[in-house]
């Protein structure tokens, strides 16, 4: 039975060092970092900066690279400096990834630019006060975990749903004849949410519920569900379709 243990023991610590290795030799911490800062943090020139190093970096696997070049299209699409964007797309291009891949850059600007998706992903005029006060917060407070900082949009709404402050005009009600109605003040505040999503959710949406979940302690539960569960993969093989 010793012997048994040694070898399973002596397996988790080559699997552990190998992992290890693969963070090291591909440069995963100062990827996952930034793309933490992307979604969470509004700095273009310090950004682009950051980025077009690691798009030069013969460390950076090709996907990463990809990640990270969508990231920022997404965040600075009306707001980063001039020429910005297509500076970000040759430097892809000359950092080894393929040109239909970096076609994907303008793919997901049609399909989740500013002009096309929901609010909330990054601020609008309504929530801007907001989206100062957490940033203040998070410099004054400091982040616990720069690898984990980020919260999704759906983390957002259902804040919204349990504090009574959800908005009819973004999420109205469906009425039992038919029809929506954005009269949604002084309803009851419910003890389950349902939430599906069409076209999918993440590992990081789950995550967050079953977080909020446990939080919770019984008072309210919500379930979540999805067509699919995307990753980062899976997503960029599906916007390829479109």
């Amino acid at each position: 039975e010793l012997r048994s243990q040694s070898h399973a023991v002596s397996k988790h610590v080559a699997i552990m060092g190998e992992l290890a290795r693969l963070v090291e030799v591909c440069s995963l911490l100062d990827v996952s970092a930034l793309e933490q800062d992307l979604a969470c943090a509004d700095d273009p020139a310090g950004h682009l900066r950051e980025l077009m190093k690691t798009l030069d970096s013969s460390t950076v696997k090709i996907p990463d690279k990809l990640r990270l070049g969508i990231l920022y299209a997404l965040r600075y699409e009306n707001n980063s400096p001039p020429n910005a964007l297509p500076a970000v797309k040759e430097a892809m291009r000359r950092g080894g990834v393929p040109l239909e891949s970096v076609g994907l850059v303008d793919a997901i600007l049609k399909y989740a630019g500013s002009s096309v998706r929901g609010p909330g992903l990054y601020g609008t005029n309504k929530d801007l006060m907001s989206k100062m006060t957490k940033s203040f917060m998070s410099s004054v407070q400091g982040v616990s975990n720069v690898y984990s900082q980020h919260s999704p949009v759906l983390m957002d709404t259902v804040e919204a749903m349990v504090k009574g402050k959800l908005k009819g005009e973004t999420h109205p009600l469906v009425l039992s004849g038919g029809g929506t109605s954005a009269a949604v003040e002084n309803l009851p505040l419910p003890q389950e949410i349902l939430i599906f999503m069409v076209g999918g959710v993440t590992y990081e949406e789950a995550t967050k519920v079953s977080e909020f979940n446990k939080a919770s302690g019984g008072r309210m539960r919500v379930v979540l569900g999805g067509s699919t569960v995307h990753n980062s993969t899976s997503f960029l093989e599906e916007l390829k379709l479109l």
